[in-house]
């Protein structure tokens, strides 16, 4: 039997191992795939002469690592990394078959690169004079080339710092447009928006001077608040200035005071104690531990550091009852409270503490309530009558003010309603039997039982609607021949008749807006047939007159009317 060779230490070639040695490892090397190691194994046997054993191999393999050389190298480039792939790229040998396809491919990504760069360039200088929409044109240029770099990677970026640069203008010249009234608060404000700015936008950098004005106006402000002893409004306005504007001994302790100020007073006041607020209180009191006992500000700063020491204490004692409660054991909360109310009226937490105590109590009830519900909801489910009550009766242990009341309550109204439906659906169901009968007395006794259902019940409106389709069925009954009676006498050349006949059916009726556009197309057709018939009557009767003569013996309109009628029915005839 024979055994493979073993295979060399390639960490330890030199100069004087064997050429199969150095191909053995060039084939190991290149199991990684990188562009690095593919070159490396190339160049490794790259020199050898035609006169040595290993050339053939070696050749075949140098061109198949060439070929997937390049592979690498195009990824490289849709990465974006165009100059280590071009550097590789000039290594490969001129020998290998694909050499013709390695300076195609440099030549394509020279020509691609210097593209790109032409429009970066524009999108920078569109930037730069604020074109925003020349901008955003102009990336759009990018969509033509072919590398990801450029149509994902370099388009997004550059998207991105489009809309961060004009998000920055656009803060800038509100923030300018605020501090132009030198009012102190829209000062204050313009400082507040121009410190959102983006750091790494342009308009940052150009916002520095005008931040620096307006930080030193606000600063005199409130200098001269203190003077005036209205220190609220002086700490207020200081709080919009950066601490690294503050350049004066004065002015850092100032804004150091109105920074503590705002950390002390932080939106993380809340009904429930949280580990921020502490910490934010702690910041509090550590900025303002750092005026210095020269400062003008240092007796106020004392007066609120007490207070904020008590605010602290007080804190970490609702937040160990917190803790407590959050047990949710009934023990537990009793415990809590006992924390909570340790806290005196005096204390500057004490409304904090008693909303705790009041949430707490409110737990402790629901937790008392809440099997009475339970049962109740138990009892509803059995369904009937009785177990309705029975339901009610339990739901109404729960005493007016206790946490659950609201919802015992409501599903008290909505037992009573199951139960009145009980007690009034045979009603309509009787009703509606009575309903089906043949004849107007059937629909009468049908309303007549539905009206048992009295206002306020839970099938009141239910049985109003069947009530008000019955009344319409009888009132049609009783009015369809009224109206069939005058669309005959209109048939016939009866207009007025007609008329006078469809009028009978009264406002309110089921009828009562068929019959009047009955009444108004009738109505529209009898004045026709008047203005044919006047021109005749009126020479007939008065003859030709001159200069506008009124005949007195001219027909009346009520003999109009009555001609008309006259003329239709023998027109029908």
């Amino acid at each position: 039997m024979t055994a493979n060779p073993p295979l060399p230490d390639c960490t330890e070639l030199s100069a004087t191992s064997s050429d199969p040695e150095r191909l053995l490892c060039a084939q190991a090397s290149v199991r990684s795939g990188s562009g690095q190691a593919l070159i490396e194994a190339i160049e490794l046997v790259a020199p050898w002469p035609t006169s040595n054993p290993q050339y053939e191999e070696a050749n075949r393999l140098m061109n198949r690592w060439s070929k997937a050389l390049l592979s690498e190298l195009e990824l490289m480039v849709q990465r974006g990394d165009v100059q280590q792939a071009k550097e590789l790229a000039k290594r490969i040998p001129e020998r290998v078959d694909i050499y013709p396809e390695v300076k195609s491919a440099i030549a394509t990504w020279d020509k691609e690169w210097s593209t790109g760069k032409e429009f970066e360039a524009e999108i920078l200088q569109a930037l730069q004079v604020q074109n925003w929409t020349g901008a955003r044109q102009e990336l759009q240029s990018f969509k033509s080339l072919n590398s990801n770099y450029w149509v994902r990677t370099r388009y997004q970026q550059l998207k991105e710092k489009i809309d961060r640069e004009e998000t920055a203008r656009r803060q800038l010249n509100e923030a300018r447009s605020l501090a132009k009234t030198n009012s102190p608060q829209q000062l204050g404000k313009a400082l507040a928006i121009a410190e959102e700015i983006n750091l790494e936008t342009a308009a940052w950098k150009d916002s520095k001077p005008d931040v620096n004005l307006w930080a030193q106006k606000v600063l005199q402000y409130s200098f001269q608040k203190w003077e005036q002893e209205d220190i609220e409004a002086a700490i207020a306005i200081v709080q919009f200035v950066p601490p690294d504007l503050a350049l004066t001994a004065e002015a850092k302790d100032l804004v150091s005071f109105g920074h503590a100020k705002r950390l002390a007073t932080s939106p993380y006041d809340q009904w429930t104690p949280s580990y921020a607020q502490i910490y934010s209180l702690l910041e509090a009191i550590q900025a303002i531990q750092q005026i210095s006992p020269t400062s003008p500000f240092y007796a106020q700063a004392q007066e609120s550091l007490s207070e904020w020491k008590q605010k602290l204490d007080d804190l970490v004692q609702l937040q160990y009852a917190s803790t407590l409660a959050k047990v949710g054991q009934r023990g537990s909360y009793l415990m809590a409270i006992a924390e909570a109310e340790k806290i005196t009226q005096e204390r500057p937490q004490r409304l904090q503490a008693q909303t705790l105590v009041s949430h707490w109590q409110k737990e402790i009830q629901r937790q008392e309530d809440r099997p009475i519900l339970s049962r109740a909801v138990q009892l509803a489910i059995a369904g009937g009558k009785a177990n309705l009550q029975l339901a009610i009766a339990e739901a109404n242990k729960v005493a007016k003010g206790r946490a659950l009341r609201v919802e015992g309550q409501t599903y008290i109204a909505e037992w009573a309603d199951r139960i009145e439906i009980i007690e009034d659906q045979p009603l309509l169901t009787k009703a509606q039997k009575l309903a089906t009968g043949s004849g107007l007395t059937a629909l009468r006794s049908a309303i007549a039982e539905a009206q048992k259902v009295a206002k306020g019940r839970a099938l009141y409106d239910q049985a109003q609607t069947k009530i008000k389709d019955w009344t319409a069925e009888i009132q049609t009954a009783e009015d369809r021949p009224i109206l069939t009676q005058a669309e005959g006498l209109a048939a016939n050349g009866s207009l007025t008749a007609a008329i006078d006949t469809a009028a009978q059916i009264a406002p309110g009726r089921s009828l009562y807006g068929e019959a009047r556009s009955s009444i108004a197309i009738w109505a529209r057709d009898r004045a026709y047939i008047w203005s044919l018939e006047a021109p005749a009557e009126d020479d007939a009767v008065g003859g030709y007159q001159e200069d506008g003569a009124i005949d007195d013996s001219a027909t009346d309109p009520a003999d109009n009317e009555g001609s008309a009628d006259s003329y239709n029915d023998d027109y029908n005839q």
